[in-house]
């Protein structure tokens, strides 16, 4: 039985891929990611009598949010990937694995347009990348498959 402790992961081993044509790992770039699995739009079904409210969900609404670092590197950098994103306006697959590619561990996927891209220059400091993938039609989660 495995300890309690390997139960918990540390950020570095998380992997994030996107599809700008070509399936790219750009894990090492990222300082943060968040917004996945999301939120559901919530519905007020409350009526007459009820004594409290009575939300339901409705639709997923999901927008997944990375802070990188600025880079030129030819085949997975992030200006590379995310320039092909932004010039392309389409769909991106991608895949999220919060515990690492490692058998029956989560694996979160989707499909996302760039909706905002923004770099960062401050003097004396890294340039570094905010960007925003709004995703159609909802995540999957499931697990890494061997």
């Amino acid at each position: 039985m495995a300890a309690e402790q390997d139960l918990y992961f540390d950020a570095e081993v998380s992997v994030f891929k996107i599809n700008d044509g070509t399936l790219r790992n750009i894990s090492p770039y990222i300082n943060e990611l968040r917004g996945l699995p999301g939120q559901y739009k919530m519905h007020d079904l409350t009526t007459h009598g009820s004594v409290g409210e009575r939300p339901a969900p409705g639709l997923q609404t999901n927008r997944l949010i990375l802070e990188m670092l600025f880079n030129m590197v030819t085949d997975v950098g992030t200006w590379t990937v995310l320039k092909n994103l932004w010039n392309n306006t389409t769909l991106a697959p991608f895949a999220y694995y919060p515990a690492g590619e490692v058998t029956d561990n989560p694996k979160i996927t989707g499909n996302a347009y760039l909706a905002i891209f923004e770099i960062t220059g401050r003097v004396g400091n890294q340039a570094s990348v905010h960007a925003e993938l709004a995703v159609n039609n909802g995540v999957t989660l499931g697990a890494v498959s061997a």
